[in-house]
């Protein structure tokens, strides 16, 4: 390995001398050396002439004829070019090394791309030698590249390294020479001084590469004649090959700042305080001589001191920064031109003369002219008082430029400028020609693409700005120290639109672009640069950048397409930024930096939007230049593909991004990440069959797919392989593979492939098109959903929880991925469990692990299915027509019931546990009840038969506990959402028992859950009692229970039992009801319980006569045509409204008060029908009765009176007053007795006697008229408010029959004048009543008093004591005084 310790080449004393050297990687850098008697015998100076081309440090060749650079006449083109290969000269047999060469030059385009695009490639230079890289990451350093030479020379304190980066032989890079300074390798050197410089030429007089190095502070020279033989020789050999001598004149703090080369045998120095100087390695005879000449615009040349002094002190050099110095071709041998161009604008012309003086031509100050020029600009504003910002930083020689020594000279140069305002600076090439003092200027190219960069006026020991000019001068490099510009010089065509767009100003600047150096994680910049040769291409133009921490790149633009225009390469779109930070940004060391600066390449949301999209579908389509369609490796391929998705959203999420564009890219990432899943399953079926003739689904389905929906592959094109073909071509529309795996299996099916193991494998086939895809493509989105702005947060299961109302359809939940992912799993578990118990064969049969595979499977695809089901609905929902929304109602209720439907069918595979996971996932707390249900009653039932293993016993006893476990931790993990659902499947099997014994820790559930459920009111009332002993509760659930209850005998005992739990509550804790609330309910209990005794009674009277009837039918009909005569078919509203009541009565069935007025009302008089309890002349007061417990009288005042007047309308017609007026004949005992009789007596004398008419006063019949006749009048009660009204009219038509009646028996029958009579009567008879039951029960508080006094009880005050109906002392009474015996 390489060493400092032991120069290159130090081995070749152990050679036999006598043998000839082949060559080798030394002779890159030097002519073979023949032996000492022929040294250099059989070289010349014309050996060595070099290629008219480009000079180290940028220069351009000259043309028409022109000497190149490097003082070597034309004719020097006759030869071979030593840059390219130098080693040729050395060999005899130079056909075989023309090959050679050819290899060498095709090598040299081998490396690392760093960008490529139709414009320009930047490619890293692998000639770096591993010990150079080494040495370098060691030491501080500097360099400079030859390209003429193909060499290149880097600078340390202590050492040189020179080596060969153009030659592609491992060979030539894998040992650079190494020079060691004289004196300075053993002296230490201060680290804060400056690097020496150094510069590579071609020696004439020895022949081979020479090397200067320049020590900056001290002037100190060292001149190698030959690299090699410095390299290989020590430090004494090395005193007698070197020259040396030193530059005088250096002021204190002044140092060398740049060489220059300025052939022949000459070079051009410039100093920091702007002084150049002029350094010549060879006497006029030739001979190696080192002498120095100040460069000043005077011509006087002193000698000794007082000549040192006037050199240092004259104008011609003093005080200026110089910006760069360049040289041009020679003229004639020894004669060339030197300019030299300061930053403040000023240009001198020099005339070099080997071993002469050096004469200033002119000099001309462009300042002026160039700032007025760019102030009329309108790229940017340049006021006036930023002149004095105005700086020159390089310029270079246009290869058309001519130096003569005419008398008016002319020089065509491209200078840079820039103008530095408070933000950034402003850069410019100016292309002028300066001829004589005077300056024409041609063109300015604005550049617009760069605005950064260090500031100009840069320290003389750093990197300075420079321009590359390489031939044909189309193109311009200008290398800043982190970046590099490349500027198109192209001219426009003229033509009547340019002319147009010139006019106008708006015609776009030509191709220019901006490539920064990586800075974020590699501190990389420029050391070193040089134009390179290109060849025969009269198109292209290429520099070589040698990067600190980086090594070399070359930067080679591609020539103008045929027919294409300058303005056509112009333009720099957004796409093509995109394209290269994409492509090439994701590179660990890329030398360059992609990232986006806003402030050089303005780009607008939707031109960005487009181009994302485009690149995208260039992506997935494999379309891309960037990405090879073809590849060994498809995985690969598609991981190459996937790589650049990611680039493309991280670059273009930067900007902000409409959400449909997001969900694109997304979309398209995710079909990507499906289809490397696709392909991996598809790679290990063809690892893992059996047999090579054995169905592969992929290809058949791919087969399948319209050539619509598809790039169809060309056999005559070698396009065999179906499947790498649709994944190259058509991943961007994968969607149609997903379903089809189903579809084809059926289509399979349908074309005679029916053999069950054949059936078998290609349902397992399509199970692993859909599961890996789909799995993968909703992982993905899952884990990337922050990377594309969706949120994190926003997905869950790998679903979108936001808006879907802008998007179009996901393509993971289009109608033909959830129907078909829905067949499969259901045919997957079909085939699974037929085949479960049926064992494979050797002979075909079906192979019982891919059984178990397709059975263990079918729990992934149901999830899928679920969660294809679940986005589709949300998008459903999202959209804004109504039928499009209809159809995510409905999708909703057939997604809940194939859910559970799905999850119990992973039972029926015996695989509960997965069931049970998929329902936890999703909180299907039915589906949940259900498979828990299932698999219990499942392990029960399995128990239970014959045979079982002891193993199998174990798993199904412990499948049982694990169920029971789990019931009760769902309490706790979903609380009252899994409670209601148990207890409702609990109730809906009819284990009421286990409800309330199998509560456990969780009564709080059942509680809650109960009372929740109005409908489970008569099962809260006794949880309430039993467990929770709050019988305010258990009052509240038989009030409401109560309400809805139809059942006459079951409303009462409710209404019963919520009394006596009100009266519990109260008692027992007053806090659970409060009192005023408690007594008015007791009290509305009460009003009820009466109005049910009364329909009782009613039922009481009528149920004599349904003895006889044999059904339930046969009691209604008996029951109307017993009890229906007054409501005749003349009058159909109140009879239907009779038999609808009448129904519910023979029924049991709870009537509400105003049904009971009616049936009470409108009932036949019970005289013939045997009434034992007196209803017939309690009936219209009962009716009245009623009216008051309802309490309309203050809640609808209207329906009260309304009902009041047809009671007592009723009441009167019961009776035929005709008859009654018929007076005549009668006495007074038989009139009162008739009357006495009447329904209107009886009904009067009950409300005296209850004191009702103590509170309200009976309607005369009079008052009554009228009452419901029309329609107006029915409407006052709320009970009529929602009818119809034609169906009021008919009610009040058969009402005002009822009141022409009442009007006939007021005027045949005088009922207006018996009313008041009957009044008093009835009064009269109720006081007379309750005198008599006074009279009684003061009887029989005497024969009380006489039964206590007989029997000796008295009071502690001498009183009797007594008790109706209590025993005292053994001995009871009962009210009439009577002893009763036990």
């Amino acid at each position: 390995m390489f060493s400092l310790d032991a120069p290159a080449g130090g081995n070749t004393a152990t050679r036999n001398p006598r043998r000839r050297q082949r060559t080798t990687s030394d002779d890159s850098l030097a002519l073979r050396q023949s032996s000492k008697r022929r040294k250099r015998s059989f070289l010349t100076p014309d050996t060595f002439l070099p290629p008219n081309q480009l000079k180290p440090n940028g220069h351009l060749p000259a043309i028409h004829g022109a000497p190149v650079s490097n003082g070597h006449p034309p004719e020097a083109r006759k030869h071979r070019d030593v840059s390219v290969d130098t080693t040729s000269l050395a060999i005899r047999n130079r056909g075989s090394k023309k090959i050679d060469r050819d290899r060498r030059v095709s090598k040299q385009e081998e490396g690392v791309v760093q960008t490529k695009n139709d414009n320009y490639i930047v490619m890293q230079d692998p000639n770096i030698p591993d010990p150079l890289r080494d040495i370098l990451s060691r030491e501080a350093w500097q360099s400079e590249i030859s390209c003429s030479l193909g060499h290149a020379v880097a600078t340390t304190h202590y050492q040189a390294i020179v080596w060969c980066y153009r030659h592609g032989s491992s060979s030539d890079v894998s040992r650079p020479l190494v020079i060691k300074f004289p004196k300075l390798a053993l002296k230490p050197v201060s680290p804060s001084q400056p690097l020496p410089l150094g510069a590579l030429v071609h020696d004439s007089g020895a022949g081979e590469i020479a090397l200067l190095v320049v020590m900056p502070l001290s002037g100190q020279l060292t001149y190698w004649e030959s690299v090699k033989q410095a390299a290989n020789a020590d430090l004494v050999r090395q005193k007698q090959q070197v020259l040396m001598g030193s530059i005088g004149g250096l002021l204190s703090g002044e140092a060398i700042t740049r060489i220059t080369e300025a052939e022949p045998d000459g070079f051009i120095l410039t100093t920091s305080n702007g002084r150049v100087i002029h350094l010549a390695v060879r006497d006029p005879q030739g001979r190696p001589h080192i002498s120095t000449q100040y460069m000043r615009s005077n011509t006087t040349t002193g000698k000794g001191l007082l000549g040192s002094i006037t050199s240092v002190f004259s104008t011609g050099g003093w005080r200026r920064d110089i910006a760069a110095v360049h040289t041009g071709p020679l003229q004639g041998k020894f004669h060339r031109m030197c300019i030299v161009a300061t930053t403040q604008g000023l240009f001198q012309a020099w005339e070099l003369a080997r071993h002469s003086a050096k004469t200033l031509l002119f000099e001309v100050d462009v300042r002026d002219e160039v700032f007025a020029l760019l102030q009329k600009s309108r790229v940017r504003t340049l006021r006036e008082d930023m002149k004095s910002d105005f700086l020159v930083l390089d310029f270079a020689l246009f290869p058309e430029s001519e130096f003569d020594t005419e008398e008016h000279p002319s020089h065509r140069l491209l200078v840079l400028t820039c103008v530095k305002d408070d933000r950034a600076g402003i850069y410019n090439l100016v292309d002028l020609r300066i001829r004589n003092g005077s300056v024409e200027i041609d063109v300015v190219h604005p550049i617009t693409c760069y605005s950064e960069g260090q500031h100009p006026a840069q320290n003389w020991a750093s990197f300075r700005t420079q321009i590359l000019l390489p031939e044909p001068a189309q193109m311009a490099f200008v290398i800043f120290d982190k970046s590099i510009v490349l500027v198109s010089l192209a001219r426009i065509e003229e033509t009547p639109s340019s002319q147009i767009q010139i006019e106008s100003h708006t015609l776009p600047d030509t191709f220019q672009e901006a490539l920064h150096l990586r800075q974020y994680d590699h501190d990389y910049h420029v050391v070193g640069c040089c134009a390179e040769i290109t060849g025969t291409d009269p198109g292209k133009a290429a520099c070589t950048l040698l990067v600190h921490g980086f090594g070399m790149a070359r930067i080679t633009t591609s020539p103008l397409k045929e027919g294409q225009s300058a303005l056509q390469r112009s333009t720099v779109t957004v796409k093509w930024k995109m394209e290269q930070a994409i492509f090439y940004g994701e590179m660990t060391h890329n030398l360059l930096d992609f990232e986006p600066r806003r402030s050089e390449f303005r780009i607008d949301g939707t031109e960005l939007e487009a181009a994302a999209l485009e690149i995208n579908h260039s992506i997935m389509s494999s379309s891309s230049p960037y990405i090879p369609a073809i590849t060994p490796s498809m995985e690969h391929q598609l991981e190459l593909r996937a790589l650049a998705l990611a680039e493309l959203i991280k670059y273009a999420s930067r900007w902000s991004l409409k959400l449909e564009t997001r969900w694109q890219l997304l979309w398209s990432a995710e079909k990507m990440a499906a289809a490397i899943a696709i392909w991996k399953a598809y790679d290990a079926q063809l690892s893992s069959r059996k047999q090579e003739r054995e169905t592969m689904l992929l290809p058949e389905l791919l087969d399948m797919i319209n050539a619509t929906y598809k790039v169809e592959n060309r056999p005559e094109r070698g396009e065999t392989d179906i499947v790498r073909h649709y994944l190259i071509h058509d991943i961007w529309r994968i969607e149609l593979v997903i379903p089809w795996a189903e579809k084809a299996v059926r289509e399979l099916y349908n074309e005679g492939i029916r053999d069950p193991a054949t059936q078998l494998s290609l349902i397992n086939q399509a199970l692993d098109i859909q599961i890996c895809s789909m799995e993968a493509a909703f992982a993905f989105r899952t884990s990337n959903a922050d990377v594309y702005g969706l949120g994190k947060d926003m997905m869950e299961d790998g679903i979108y929880q936001g808006k879907y109302d802008s998007l179009p359809e996901p393509w993971t939940s289009i109608i033909e991925t959830l129907v078909n992912v829905k067949q499969l799993a259901d045919a997957s578990r079909k085939m699974a469990f037929d085949h479960a118990d049926t064992p494979g064969s050797e002979d075909g049969g079906v192979d019982f692990e891919i059984v178990k595979k397709v059975a263990a499977d079918n729990p992934r695809l149901v999830h899928i299915c679920f969660q294809v089901y679940d986005e589709r609905c949300r998008w459903l929902k999202a959209q804004t027509d109504a039928q499009t929304k209809a159809e995510g109602d409905a999708l909703i209720l057939e997604y809940h019931q194939v859910r559970r439907d799905l999850i119990l069918g992973i039972c029926d595979l015996e695989m509960p546990n997965e069931g049970i996971k998929l329902a936890e996932r999703y909180q299907d707390m039915h589906a949940l009840v259900d498979v828990i249900e299932r698999s219990t009653s499942q392990a029960v039932e399995r128990l239970t038969e014959p045979g079982l293993s002891e193993s199998d016993e174990l798993d199904y006893e412990l499948q049982i506990e694990s169920n029971r476990q789990k019931v009760e931790s769902y309490f706790t993990t979903y609380g009252s959402k899994w409670a209601d659902v148990l207890y409702s499947n609990t109730i809906a099997h009819g284990a009421i028992a286990d409800l309330f014994d199998n509560v456990g820790n969780y009564q709080k559930f059942l509680t809650l859950y109960l009372r929740g459920k109005p409908e489970y009111n008569k099962l809260s009332w006794i949880n309430e009692v039993l467990a929770e002993h709050n019988y305010g509760k258990a009052a509240d659930a038989l009030m409401a229970t109560q309400k809805e209850e139809s059942s006459l005998w079951s409303k009462k005992i409710e209404l019963s039992m919520g009394k006596l739990a009100l009266l519990a509550a109260e008692e027992q804790k007053p806090q659970q009801v409060k009192g005023d609330i408690a007594i008015k309910t007791i009290r509305r209990v009460d009003r009820r319980i009466e109005m049910i005794d009364i329909q009782d009674k009613i039922y009481a009277f009528v149920r004599p006569t349904l003895v006889r009837a044999l059904d339930e039918d046969a009691k209604f009909k008996i029951a109307i045509e017993e009890f229906g005569l007054y409501v005749t078919k003349a009058m159909p509203t109140l009879r239907n409204i009779f038999e609808q009541n009448m129904a519910k009565l023979v029924s049991c069935e709870v009537l509400d008060a105003e049904d009971i007025i009616d049936i009470i009302t409108l009932i036949n008089d019970g005289t013939q029908h045997g009434d034992d309890q007196g209803f017939s002349h309690q009936r219209f007061f009962l009716a009245l009765k009623i009216l008051t417990l309802t309490g309309l009288g203050n809640l609808d005042p209207g329906r009260h009176e309304l009902h009041e007047k047809i009671i007592w309308r009723r009441c009167m017609l019961n009776d035929d007053w005709e008859v009654l007026n018929q007076t005549q004949a009668k006495d007074d005992k038989v009139v009162a007795r008739e009357t006495a009789s009447t329904a209107l007596f009886q009904t009067l004398k009950a409300g005296f006697e209850d004191g009702a008419f103590d509170i309200i006063q009976p309607i005369p019949p009079s008052a009554i008229l009228t009452a419901g006749t029309t329609v107006a009048s029915l409407r006052t009660s709320r009970r009529y408010a929602n009818k119809s009204d034609s169906a009021l009219k008919a009610l009040a038509q058969d009402l005002e029959k009822e009141d022409r009646m009442l009007e006939d028996a007021i005027e045949k029958g005088r009922l207006e004048m018996w009313w008041k009579g009957i009044v008093e009567a009835a009064k009269a008879s109720a006081r007379e009543d309750a005198d008599r039951r006074g009279s009684e029960m003061a009887e029989m508080e005497m024969v009380k008093r006489k039964v206590a006094a007989r029997l000796g009880l008295r009071g502690n005050e001498g009183e009797e004591v007594y008790t109706n109906g209590h025993a005292h002392n053994g001995v009871s009474v009962d009210e009439q005084g009577d002893t009763l015996m036990d």
